[in-house]
């Protein structure tokens, strides 16, 4: 990319690398290390026309987080909950009240900053969280 001075790199993280969040701290370490990658890697490549940026969602409807033992970090107290028991942890993240977003979501901002229309827009890491950021600090 550099070679050609043109690129997008668009990198997944996620807001439990925005915040801490008590019991998967090594998550969130590894999420909060990919946002300083994005950042220090995208001074290192402007120059050469390279953006290079992160997505972070919130939850998101895949196996990741449809688990027993994910499950059981929303509803602690209740032994194997179900899907249902567990919807009220997860909408309590997000402040539009769903308990998770789709892949096509995620999908649709990776497309928007690897696009020309994102060309300035780098070092960034873009929220897609049902409002999850809203609670936290500037």
């Amino acid at each position: 990319m550099v070679e050609q001075n043109h690129g997008r790199i668009v990198v997944t993280a996620s807001m439990a690398g925005r915040v801490g969040l008590p019991t998967v701290a090594h998550y969130c370490a590894a999420k909060w290390g990919v946002i300083g990658l994005v950042k220090s890697v995208a001074r290192e490549v402007a120059a050469n026309n390279v953006t290079v940026n992160a997505v972070c969602p919130t939850n998101v409807n895949t196996d990741m987080i449809h688990n027993p033992d994910f499950y059981a970090l929303f509803a602690p107290g209740i032994e194997n909950p179900s899907r249902e028991q567990v919807i009220p942890g997860f909408q309590s993240l997000n402040a539009i009240p769903v308990p998770w977003i789709e892949p096509i979501d995620i999908s649709n901002a990776m497309m928007f900053l690897a696009s020309d229309e994102a060309r300035y827009i780098t070092g960034e890491a873009l929220h897609v969280s049902a409002g999850w950021n809203a609670f936290n600090a500037a």
